[in-house]
């Protein structure tokens, strides 16, 4: 009975357990990580990446590796939604990269762990039905510049004067241009993402960090919002008569 228990498991499960345990391995040696480089990190620069404010990119570092968690969890509901799928993906997917910016050397074992496990993640969407693919395909770039921007509000708020305001104040603006995008024309939505997302990396450009994420947000915003729903990509709503 048990073994055909173990055989009625499919090659796709297992891969979805192992990515998700990947994907928490991961996230629990970040914490670790960020733990070290706050509590040790002055004295452990060659592996925290010769970082000088080892404090904030600490605590930067635990962030991520929680909202990784978080991710996981969501993940290994039994029946997660659509929704939940394209987050869990993005959080892990976005954590993976930007991990390797805060912590140096301590993040090569978590980083490659999320981004295998983000790749699995991926792999387990595209396995989905046609209109899953469909909706996948034109709403996850909107879900990754979604956690971007999150990234970017939490780093606004970890910052000092003026610098931290536009920070928070960019994230803010472009989450306001995902959801209204339709509204917003065409030519002019480059121009909002430049405007929100440029002046908080120029101010703090010496972290690395945030000119990562604007590059990222430039990139891939620009995407998601060239991709609203009157554009000719956007999957159809109305239903198909079966019997056609």
């Amino acid at each position: 009975m048990n073994s055909a228990a173990v055989d009625s498991i499919s090659p796709q499960s297992r891969l979805q357990r192992l990515g998700a345990f990947a994907a928490g391995f991961g996230a629990t040696l970040g914490l670790v990580a960020g733990l070290v480089e706050l509590t040790a990190g002055p004295h452990l620069r060659s592996w925290v990446g010769d970082k000088q404010d080892t404090t904030r990119l600490g605590l930067a570092t635990i962030v991520l590796s929680l909202v990784a968690l978080a991710a996981v969890a969501g993940w290994r509901r039994r029946q997660p939604s659509t929704a939940m799928q394209l987050l869990v993906a993005a959080s892990l997917l976005v954590p993976g990269l930007i991990g390797f910016t805060t912590v140096g050397r301590l993040w090569y074992a978590p980083g490659v762990l999320l981004l295998a496990g983000a790749c699995v993640a991926l792999i387990d969407l595209r396995e989905g039905p046609r209109n899953l693919r469909a909706t996948i395909s034109h709403y996850w770039l909107a879900a990754l510049t979604s956690v971007l921007a999150a990234f970017y509000i939490f780093l606004g708020a970890t910052a000092l004067g003026i610098a931290g305001v536009l920070g928070i104040l960019g994230g803010i603006v472009i989450l306001s241009a995902l959801a209204t995008s339709p509204r917003i024309p065409k030519r002019l939505r480059p121009l909002v993402l430049l405007v929100a997302a440029s002046p908080f990396a120029a101010l703090t450009w010496w972290s690395v960090i945030t000119p990562l994420l604007a590059v990222l947000i430039l990139a891939i915003g620009w995407a998601a919002l060239n991709r609203a729903p009157d554009s000719p990509a956007a999957p159809a709503l109305t239903s198909v008569d079966p019997s056609r």
